[in-house]
């Protein structure tokens, strides 16, 4: 299914709605006009009505109508004022010739109130009447003698042609359609042309992701100038986010080049071994020295191969996480106990400084080997004859745990801290080939904790100290 463009639907919905407020504009002033337009009709309506009304007249004691004498003077064909006049006493009417055998709809209010009204004509016309109840004026008494006015009321209807007021109105209705069609067809090109050179630079950059083989990946993608600010923003996330794949590609290829490297030392390591035992016939004691060799570099290449494969599982360890309520100083002291003789045997000493409550909602197996990790190498790596300290502390809705210890070469610290998480880093490579390190324990941890929700951190603690700190959430609620 194609989709539409951002452009097709701007270009789609804003001439709908210029389309909507033009018709709804025009709709709303051509009713203005037209009642404006009816409002002056009837205006000019009752102004001529007003003016022959007073012709209804009391003359020698009956009512006469002087307006009729002149109407009738006219031609029919021509006359369009059309009059008629009701007597309310007796039932007759009076009206101009040009009504003929046709009577107009007989329509009024109180006495004097105007009431207008729409009529047509016997030609078939429309027209606008105002029918008025009055009484016949009386200019003399000669004549009229007992003649009372109210006895006689009359219903004065007044009545003309709005012919030509309605072909003003569709002339008028017709401009404004044209005028409404041509402003909705120039604002559709202006709108259209504002999107299309607002766009180029979208398209660019859409053309350019669009274009990307596999290999440029890793490469930022030219953000113009003229790139809306909504868009630049994503795209400096997108180029940021390319660059974290590339990191991480390159992270990637780092690692099994590094597992290459690792799996082929003890490999190779045995292979010398039995390579030496078979050139010549050798005593029992030089194979089982030879063998012994052997066995140890075999037992590497399974610790390896066994932190590789937890390495594997972490990918799936936060769905199959078993969260428990524990108490990390209990956790500690058991793993504290664990590795107390081989800290003897270094003279080092463990202190700890554990708060009182450090409770918290976490996969037990998961943590037990980032602390194990930690106190291993601080077993491993501290100076002889040291303290190594271990805290615990708590604050908003944080467990906090730091382990730190004189480190036995301080020279040989990194400046940047943050390697010791790379997977394959040794600070020391001769001596950590020497204790059985394979290197990626730390980052193991970090691993670790990612999945569990927290984080982990090294920092200097003093000139010769180093410190690892351990920051977890006491609901155990994993950051994505």
């Amino acid at each position: 299914m194609k989709r539409p463009s951002i452009r097709d639907r701007l270009l789609a919905w804003t001439t709908f709605v210029i389309t909507l407020i033009m018709a709804v504009a025009g709709t709303l002033l051509y009713n203005s006009v037209k009642r404006s337009l009816y409002s002056q009709h009837d205006l000019l309506l009752n102004e001529a009505a007003t003016l022959v009304l007073i012709e209804v007249k009391a003359k020698n004691g009956k009512v006469h109508h002087e307006w009729k004498a002149s109407l009738d003077s006219a031609s029919r064909e021509t006359g369009k004022s059309m009059i008629q006049v009701w007597d309310l006493e007796s039932g007759e009417s009076v009206k101009s010739a040009a009504l003929g055998e046709s009577d107009l709809e007989r329509q009024y209010g109180k006495l004097g109130e105007r009431v207008f009204y729409n009529v047509t004509f016997p030609n078939g016309e429309a027209g606008r009447a105002v029918g008025i109840l009055t009484y016949p004026v009386v200019e003399g008494m000669e004549g009229n003698e007992g003649f009372v006015p109210g006895d006689h009321p009359q219903v004065f209807v007044w009545a003309d042609s709005t012919q030509e007021l309605r072909d003003v109105l569709i002339k008028t209705k017709r401009a404004f359609v044209a005028a409404g069609v041509a402003v909705v067809l120039l604002s559709a090109i202006a709108i259209w042309l504002i999107i299309y050179l607002s766009s180029l630079a979208v398209q660019s950059f859409s053309a350019d992701l669009l274009s990307r083989e596999g290999t440029e990946i890793g490469e930022p993608v030219p953000v113009p100038d003229r790139l809306p600010s909504e868009v630049a923003g994503m795209a400096g996330k997108f180029n940021a986010l390319l660059a974290r794949i590339d990191h991480y590609r390159e992270k990637d290829q780092d690692f099994f080049l590094n597992v290459a490297h690792e799996v082929r030392t003890p490999l190779a390591g045995v292979k010398a071994v039995i390579e030496q035992a078979l050139r010549r016939p050798r005593e029992v004691e030089d194979y089982q020295r030879r063998l012994r060799e052997a066995l140890d570099s075999t037992e590497n290449l399974v610790r390896l191969t066994d932190r590789l494969m937890e390495f594997g599982k972490l990918r799936n360890a936060r769905e199959s996480m078993v969260r428990t309520n524990l108490d990390l100083n209990t956790l500690l002291e058991g793993v504290l106990e664990k590795f107390r003789s081989r800290a003897l045997e270094r003279g080092l000493r463990f202190k700890g400084d554990f708060c009182g409550k450090a409770e918290l909602g976490t996969d037990e197996e998961l943590l037990k080997i980032v602390v194990n990790n930690l106190v291993e190498n601080s077993v491993t790596y501290a100076a002889p004859n040291t303290v190594i300290e271990l805290k615990t502390s708590r604050a908003e809705g944080m467990i906090e745990f730091k382990i730190q210890n004189e480190y036995s070469t301080p020279e040989s610290l990194p400046d940047n801290l943050d390697v010791f998480f790379d997977a394959f880093y040794r600070n020391d490579k001769a001596r950590d080939l020497g204790a059985n390190n394979i290197g990626i324990g730390l980052s193991f941890c970090k691993e670790v904790m990612l999945v569990l929700g927290g984080q982990i951190t090294a920092s200097k603690s003093s000139a010769h100290g180093l410190c690892f700190t351990v920051s977890l959430p006491v609901n155990g609620h994993a950051v994505d």
